[in-house]
């Protein structure tokens, strides 16, 4: 019995340190991260086109879009982006080329746990939201774009973004005002802004619809104005996304009076979920001078699209049919049949 516990005693002794020592016990050790963390992604857009109404029956394959997006987070707090893109451009001598820019390139900074801070070629405060919201830009430009009201979805300034939630989404910013395309022409500045809440309770029925506006402030000169407003509902759900926006803008880029634009745009998608199949459709309408009675133009778009998830990267397939009208007498301006993809990783 004696030899008994005296073994029992040793064993434990000997057992204690090793007990302590086991994973359930431990401290676990602080995780490290090695900055910087570069992740690099592609997206290209390719497309063959088909003009239906010019007598010549146009088609061609071409490649709208194609960028490689470099983002590198320095530290916990700041980020970095580096995107050259690909587009189509006519030069002087009217020959069109694919030529290499650069669309986006600064610095963001987290000031807050809810408030950022950028500096450089970055994004506006509408065309990269309204695209996180209608994934069909492979198809063609957002209406606001297309229409030659904003120039392009990235310029060079400073911003700031706060909020980020379902409720209340903030980002203003001090920009060129000429688009990443362009360098800066004169001593003017765009300021431009938007606000976008979500008016319901997340356990109401109508939590996904949004609430968003937009203005731009800006100047050609010191008597010559480049505003635009913008004014937009969405819903988003798992099968059913819609949105609704008015546009007016007051602009004036080389004539002696103010041109007051107004317009309309209404896009849906019903589809399977975020992958398989939908289908969608965009009504536009847009008067480029509210002045002028015979200028008004109604666009048409109607179409069908599958889309597949592949780990980390997206594919779509995109078929649209696009029909453009002139409002006083119906007669139409182009009509033609669209397949694109869009590829993203």
């Amino acid at each position: 019995m004696n030899r008994l516990c005296v073994t029992a005693i040793v064993v434990l002794t000997l057992s204690g340190p090793a007990l302590a020592q086991t994973p359930e016990n431990q401290a676990s050790a602080p995780a490290t991260t090695t900055f910087p963390e570069v992740t690099l992604g592609v997206m290209s857009f390719l497309q063959y086109s088909a003009e239906l109404e010019e007598s010549d029956e146009f088609n061609a394959f071409d490649v709208t879009r194609g960028y490689i997006n470099i983002q590198a987070r320095l530290s916990n707090r700041v980020r970095a982006r580096l995107t050259p893109d690909v587009r189509r451009v006519t030069d002087a001598t009217l020959a069109e080329s694919l030529a290499l820019r650069l669309e986006y390139a600064y610095l963001e900074v987290d000031a807050t746990d809810a408030m950022s801070i950028a500096f450089g070629m970055q994004e506006t405060p509408w065309l990269t939201f309204e695209e996180s919201i209608n994934r069909y830009r492979a198809q063609g430009f957002m209406f606001s774009e297309r229409e030659e009201l904003i120039p392009g979805p990235s310029d060079v300034g400073a911003s700031f973004r706060t909020g980020g939630g379902d409720n209340l989404e903030i980002h203003v910013g001090v920009y060129n005002g000429e688009g990443h395309e362009r360098f800066e022409k004169d001593k003017y500045k765009s300021v431009q802004g938007r606000v976008t809440v979500g008016p319901f309770t997340a356990d109401s029925a109508a939590s996904r619809l949004r609430v968003s506006g937009f203005y731009s402030y800006g100047k050609y000169a010191a008597d010559r104005p480049r505003n635009v407003a913008i004014v937009m509902g969405s819903y988003e759900h798992p099968h059913v996304v819609a949105t609704g926006q008015y546009v007016f803008a007051t602009d004036n880029p080389f004539v002696a009076d103010d041109i007051e634009r107004r317009g309309m745009s209404f896009f849906g998608e019903g589809r399977q979920g975020p992958t398989g199949w939908a289908g969608l459709g965009r009504v536009d309408f847009f008067d480029p001078d509210t002045s002028n009675d015979s200028d008004s133009r109604r666009r048409y778009i109607l179409g069908g699209a599958h889309w597949s998830q592949f780990g980390r990267g997206r594919v779509g397939l995109v078929v649209t049919w696009e029909q453009l009208f002139r409002v006083v007498n119906s007669d139409r301006l182009e009509h033609r049949l669209l397949a694109q993809t869009h590829v993203e990783f």
